[in-house]
């Protein structure tokens, strides 16, 4: 059985959850492959998903958002921001998501349609 680091819902009221393996042995395997600047962040990744600051459409995947916490760089990433990708699936009769990457970015997606923001986020 799946175990679940959390299960969150995302700025839609939908499930969304961290499978302990997705963080642990894709997340933080070493580069190129993996992000494993990201271990220190996982309290931002579980917020980017429950409040975020602004949610993408992906435009690589009609399935998938990403979905931003700004400025949450610690030490050598100041000033970057947390990405947070999930993947949504219908299952049975609801729909749910599981968070399919993780990283840091210095700037904002900027070719997706933008799902939500946070009030008063100014955006290009």
């Amino acid at each position: 059985m799946t175990e679940f680091l959390f299960d969150e819902d995302d700025y839609a009221g939908t499930s969304v959850a961290l499978a302990s393996e997705v963080w642990e042995k894709k997340l933080l395997s070493p580069a190129p492959t993996g992000h494993p600047e990201v271990a220190q962040y996982l309290e931002d990744v579980r917020l980017a998903i429950s409040q975020p600051d602004i949610v993408f459409q992906s435009t690589r995947r009609q399935d998938s958002r990403l979905f931003y916490r700004l400025d949450v760089g610690k030490k050598h990433h100041k000033g970057l921001h947390i990405v947070v990708v999930v993947k949504y699936v219908q299952e049975h009769e609801r729909l749910r998501g599981y968070v399919s990457t993780v990283y840091l970015a210095r700037k904002v997606y900027s070719r997706g349609i933008i799902l939500w923001k946070k009030p008063g986020l100014l955006t290009r």
